[in-house]
């Protein structure tokens, strides 16, 4: 292919998307101006949630240059596998074209030609050429509003339809910032007025974002269009934009279970876990349980909120309906003596097909009590939360409840699931006494049983700073203090509002001293939802004692997914300015839609704020997941469902008394690390 025709090709946006299979043609992200950024190399491998896949192709992104040089497969793990075969010598094929047109490992960094006149190529896309860090939805009229840039410290805030500098200043700093860049940071939350406005500092720009009590509204249906995205076993179509998405029905055959002793059982429905076609109990109950407590939590704004799902409308509020895709089938997964597999997926991860091109066979694999404890635990809530809307529903889940609280009895010991090594994901943590207290606290709030009570209370939980799937105590904790049945140990009680509290107040502390408002130093797999998480515990806080500042941190998490961090770029997908366009996610890189699948929240940078590549291979950057969407529509509605709460009365600090801290309680930081 000639060199002047090649470029074009690859600049142009269309083709571009429809080779995100390659891991050739990524982006990285573009940090902003003036970062220090060294030649970092990433493994690129075919592979979902675990680092058990093949390992067996890298490359090393040159964030100064235009492309990308190869290395040979290094790794032991199958480099004849016919999967990476396949996939790896059309990568390489495809780097050839990129050498002939550039030349190998060229220091070549002249941008390529024929993005338009407002937009920058960065490795291959073209982007808005923004390098003022905000966040790129909206805002809501009385939270906190912030913006950081590089260069001199004069911004401007304007009117994006009339042009009109409604706000001059300086920013503060230059602050340090995560990654070593000096910053400046902007604040306009005076900028109260509903409309559309972007932020101008030393000649550059931000993205458009509204400010409006409804500013969040459209991220959030978008957010629950992508886990509607998710779902197994039925067909899927919606619009979004001028696109239209779609898959059939999938994974139809009963699953096997030879692996646990038997033939077959269905397990149709649920969602699809995250990139992968597989569906896990553990985390798929961990993240069900974010649009429980939603409910539970912020009820007024939700019982009348209609989502674009099938069930749309009708006596279910839509968030409810959507919880019960993965509740039922999640019943399908409890076994004769009330525990529940650990996941049905197959003996491997999928090759990068459709989902109905998925026909591998599928298999129920051995219990945890990992995964019963979070079975238990979602269930047990189910019993009492949809009794009003369908009592034979309820009943069936708090039944399945009780049978596997049952299981857990008898079997004190911690269980492992037997799983196959190099196989799909593990989910796999030491220790399950978080899921079995929020097992326990559940049933005692649906049942009142005392028992349930002070088995709980007779577990040590803490409230962790940030949390994923390996942890559960904060969702325990949530429901016991949130509780209004009697009965609960004063003592216990007092360790935990401190504990909550206490936490809250470092989470809101350490978000307004990061000029990008995420508000913890470890990147890691899926960080960026664990940043959104953090909501949880401060809308927790904030119901204990109204505090403005935890509802600045709340806002502050959502603003840095939605471009308020190094790269001035969304972290959601078809939802704010120069969102990602290659998610590790099957089905966006299977279709025939330029755009990917709308509404997926990635897992951002890793392991460092500044190592991000917009490219389907590196998938412990780019994979979505069920348990990151729902955390981030957890912060989005409580954002939300909280903006007029501006009566707090202990601003900027409602910690209490702190009580004795002997026995249960305590906070800390949790996953991998504050």
């Amino acid at each position: 292919m000639p060199a002047l025709a090649f470029r074009v090709f690859f600049c142009a946006r269309s083709i571009t998307d429809s080779l995100r299979g390659f891991p050739a043609f990524g982006a990285p992200g573009r940090p902003l101006p003036s970062l220090v950024r060294s030649t970092g190399t990433t493994d690129l491998v075919h592979s979902s949630r675990a680092a058990e896949g093949f390992k067996c192709s890298r490359f090393s992104f040159r964030a100064n240059d235009s492309q990308l040089c190869g290395a040979e497969c290094s790794d032991e793990s199958g480099c004849d596998n016919p999967l990476y075969m396949r996939k790896n010598y059309l990568a390489y094929g495809a780097l050839g074209a990129v050498a002939a047109s550039f030349g190998a490992c060229s220091t070549d960094s002249t941008p390529i030609s024929f993005c338009s006149a407002d937009e920058i190529n960065v490795k291959g896309q073209c982007l808005d050429d923004l390098t003022v860090a905000t966040n790129t939805v909206g805002f809501l009229p009385d939270r906190a509003k912030r913006a950081s840039y590089t260069g001199s410290a004069a911004f401007e805030i304007v009117d994006a339809d009339s042009g009109d500098v409604v706000l001059e200043g300086e920013g503060e700093g230059p602050t340090l910032a995560d990654g070593g860049v000096n910053v400046y940071v902007a604040d306009f939350s005076e900028v109260r007025e509903p409309g559309s406005y972007f932020v101008r500092a030393d000649g550059r720009v931000s993205g458009t974002f509204t400010i409006g009590v409804d500013s969040l509204v459209s991220a959030t249906e978008a957010a629950m269009l992508g886990l509607y995205g998710q779902r197994c076993g039925v067909n899927v179509s919606f619009e979004y934009g001028k696109d239209e998405f779609s898959h059939g029905a999938c994974h139809l055959e009963e699953a096997s279970l030879s692996r646990v002793g038997g033939e077959s059982k269905d397990d149709t429905g649920g969602w699809h876990d995250a990139g992968d076609y597989g569906k896990y109990v553990r985390n798929g109950a961990f993240a069900v349980a974010f649009l429980l407590q939603a409910w539970e939590h912020f009820p007024e704004i939700l019982e009348n909120w209609q989502f674009d799902i099938p069930e749309r409308g009708g006596d279910v509020p839509d968030i409810l309906d959507e919880a019960r895709v993965e509740l039922e089938w999640i019943l399908k997964t409890q076994f004769e003596d009330g525990s529940f597999a650990h996941k049905v997926t197959g003996a491997g991860f999928e090759a990068d097909i459709a989902p109905t091109s998925d026909t591998q066979a599928r298999y129920f694999f051995s219990t945890s009590s990992h995964s019963t404890g979070n079975a238990v635990a979602v269930l047990a809530a189910a019993g009492r939360i949809y009794e009003e809307f369908d009592s034979d529903f309820a009943e069936t889940c708090l039944d399945a409840a009780v049978k596997g609280q049952e299981f857990l009895d008898e079997n004190p010991q911690e269980i492992d699931s037997e799983q196959i090594q190099g196989g799909t994901g593990t989910y796999a943590s030491g220790g399950d006494t978080d899921e079995r207290a929020w097992a326990l606290v559940e049933l005692w709030e649906t049942t009142g049983e005392e028992g349930y009570l002070r088995g709980f209370e007779g577990i040590p939980v803490r409230v962790l700073y940030n949390y994923d799937w390996p942890s559960t105590d904060n969702l325990a904790i949530s429901t016991y203090l949130r509780s209004e049945r009697e009965g609960r140990d004063p003592a216990t009680l007092a360790r935990y509002e401190y504990s909550v509290v206490e936490t809250a107040d470092r989470q809101a502390a350490a978000a307004y001293a990061d000029p990008f408002g995420r508000g913890f130093q470890s990147y890691y797999w899926g960080s960026a939802g664990v940043t959104v998480r953090m909501a949880h515990t401060l809308a927790d806080a904030h119901r204990l004692y109204p505090n403005r500042a935890y509802l600045d941190g709340m806002s502050s998490r959502i603003d840095h997914v939605m471009g308020l961090n190094h790269f001035a770029r969304s972290f959601i997908t078809g939802v704010g300015a120069n969102a990602p366009r290659n998610p590790h996610h099957r089905p966006s890189s299977t279709d025939s839609v330029g755009a990917p699948w709308p509404g997926l929240l990635i897992g951002g940078p890793n392991p460092s704020p500044l190592t991000w590549t917009d490219a389907y291979a590196v998938y412990d950057q780019n994979e979505i997941a069920v348990n990151w969407n729902t955390a981030l529509i957890y912060a989005l509605v409580a954002a939300q469902a909280t903006q007029d709460d501006d009566d707090a009365a202990c601003v900027p600090n409602c910690l209490p008394e702190a009580p004795a801290m002997g026995g249960a309680g305590g906070g800390g930081a949790g996953g991998a690390g504050q």
